[in-house]
């Protein structure tokens, strides 16, 4: 058995298999896409720069978002883009199909192959890689943990994370060899602060990792996610959304998913074992998340899903909190008025309770609701069609026949993406002032067209719907 438990077969040859797969794979697209071309409505869009590439390779190498806004002022909010292998994905700027897709009816709308088997390869498992009836159980054995009582005893620990950090900086500032001057790696320290708040929010845990160095898992993840920018994994995420067997090719990324699974899954292990011992009140859901889902066992989540649902807590919790921390603590950097506008509104507010960061610092809410627009964790969401289906729209549109519609007809197997960063920061959408980072334009009434996208506060960052 291999490190990527796939069978050895000593009658073939790797690269053999491989092409077999890649052949059938390709003839498996020919017959989809003769399929589907009878039964979609027919889309405008760019032309396909490269049949084997499409155009993943330009969206993955450059600023996706600008690429999907410059094709909706060509195009229309509604439109075909190029894949790999000469397969296509209908592209959504349209509020309303967004809507429809990411809420309305979003079971009918499962996460594509390829990305599911790269989730299912990191983390084993989880809320995020199931669909239907198996996604809703996992998601109410969660939600208890994100309640509002939850989260206001979860303020003080992010509160003490980042107090013990700022007293970190301010020591070897104030060090007499530093002479008031010290470099400091903000992504480094806020990869810690997320760490840290995760542990004990999530896990009831103290990692030990305010001190600016991670625990060894989240090396392993810090280091993978180092590892995409490199030629190959740019050349597997591309295949992968087409030909999901390249996970089970050698490569390094690859090989980095599965050690950071490993290490996720000991840990967790480890936590579970801990939390039985303790006899942790699981009455008390404000004790950590993971008390949630420690009710669930036995009862609707078995042990797989619940060290499953830790990775994913571990994961999601660490990565796209310290990510968001680092692009605002950028932006501040960037612009030094809205930092000392800040900063004035912080100094009323020495120890903020949970109501207070909630109801009383409107210019912090401001701060970071334009962080989360204008860097997004994730620039698309990928979805397929998994039963035909009609799209309504809220501006009609007109089809490459001349054809005007109101509706987007799709065929079981439709690959779409909804665009989330273009949608974030579109002109249309936002004025034309969408790309700069302007904390005021939440301080009055959003544009008009702004307020039609559904989603937290008009933003397409944490999607939209159960999913």
């Amino acid at each position: 058995m291999s490190v990527f438990n796939v069978p050895a077969l000593p009658s073939y040859k790797f690269f053999n298999v491989v092409a077999v797969s890649v052949c059938a794979s390709l003839v498996l697209a020919l017959i989809r896409r003769i399929f589907l071309r009878g039964k979609a409505t027919e889309l405008v869009g760019p032309k396909n720069p490269s049949w084997l590439w499409g155009y993943t390779r330009t969206l993955l190498t450059g600023v996706s978002g600008d690429y999907f806004e410059a094709w909706q002022k060509e195009f229309g909010d509604v439109y075909r883009i190029p894949y790999p292998a000469g397969t296509s994905r209908t592209v959504f700027m349209d509020p309303r199909a967004i809507s429809y897709v990411l809420n309305s009816n979003s079971y009918n709308y499962v996460r594509h192959k390829g990305n599911n088997a790269q989730l299912k390869t990191l983390i084993g498992g989880g809320l995020l890689t199931h669909e239907g009836d198996d996604h809703r159980r996992h998601r109410r054995s969660m939600i208890p943990g994100f309640s509002v009582a939850s989260l206001r005893y979860f303020t003080s620990i992010f509160l003490e994370a980042t107090s013990t950090v700022k007293d970190e900086w301010m020591s070897r500032l104030e060090a007499e060899e530093n002479h008031g001057v010290a470099v400091l790696s903000i992504e480094q320290w806020m990869n810690a602060i997320s760490f840290e708040s995760i542990g004990q929010t999530g896990f009831n845990h103290d990692f030990g990792c305010l001190n600016g160095v991670l625990p060894p898992v989240g090396q392993l993840f810090t280091a993978l996610g180092n590892s995409s920018a490199t030629l190959g994994s740019m050349i597997s995420l591309g295949l992968l959304q087409v030909f999901p067997f390249v996970l089970q090719l050698p490569l390094k990324r690859n090989m980095g998913m599965v050690k950071v699974r490993t290490a996720l899954t000991d840990v967790a292990r480890a936590f579970k074992a801990d939390f039985g011992n303790t006899k942790e009140d699981l009455t008390d859901d404000r004790r950590s998340l993971v008390a949630s889902i420690m009710k669930a066992e036995n009862r609707s989540l078995s042990e797989a899903d619940i060290i499953a649902e830790m990775n994913t807590l571990l994961i999601a919790g660490f990565e796209t909190t310290s990510t968001t921390m680092t692009w605002c603590m950028h932006e501040l950097s960037l612009h030094p008025k809205v930092q000392d506008k800040l900063r004035e509104e912080l100094r009323g507010f020495p120890e903020p309770t949970y109501e207070q960061l909630a109801t009383e610092m409107p210019y912090l809410t401001a701060v970071v609701q334009e962080t989360l627009r204008i860097h997004p964790i994730a620039q698309e969401n990928h979805r397929v069609a998994a039963k035909d289906d009609s799209v309504p729209l809220l501006n009609p549109i007109t089809t490459k026949t001349g054809k005007v519609v109101d509706h987007v007809e799709l065929p079981a197997g439709t690959g779409i993406i909804v665009p989330i960063e273009a949608m974030n920061k579109s002109t249309l959408f936002w004025g034309p002032d969408a790309h700069e980072f302007k904390p005021e334009r939440w301080l009055s009434e959003l544009p008009e067209k702004a307020s039609s996208i559904q989603g937290y506060h008009h933003l397409l960052t944490f999607i939209d719907g159960p999913r």
